[in-house]
């Protein structure tokens, strides 16, 4: 049998001088580029304070947010222990006899006598007779 060799074909394209200061120069450009842009927040010390402060208050606001869930989980719990826990009484009626503040009653006067004389019997004397 015959032993093929193979040999691996690499290529040396890049290990040229000139190639190869292409290549680092062209890196280097799109680096300096990308950093000579002031738009990035993090290049100024004012950027970097304002996106601190961002993350703090999206945190702080975040832990607010999970305690109040929290605390309403906790008294939701107590409720339901206590509704658990309640035993029902007997039903009871009760009943009342109140008037209502809006409506209006006609005050009642005594009942009056009249004799045949046509006095009145419940006025004094010092009071005149109606007709």
């Amino acid at each position: 049998m015959r032993a093929v060799r193979r040999t691996a074909r690499t290529s040396h394209a890049l290990c040229f001088t000139s190639r190869v200061h292409k290549k680092t120069l062209s890196l280097l450009l799109i680096f300096a580029v990308s950093f000579s842009f002031g738009g990035c927040a993090y290049m100024s010390a004012n950027g970097r304070r304002e996106m601190a402060y961002r993350h703090y208050v999206a945190k702080q606001t975040k832990e607010r947010r999970h305690a109040m869930a929290r605390a309403q989980k906790a008294a939701n719990r107590q409720l339901k222990e206590k509704m658990k826990s309640a035993v029902p009484s007997e039903p009871q009626m009760t009943t009342s006899v109140e008037s209502s503040p809006g409506s209006w009653s006609e005050p009642m006067a005594p009942p009056v006598t009249v004799s045949e004389s046509g006095a009145i019997a419940n006025q004094t004397d010092s009071e005149p007779a109606q007709p």
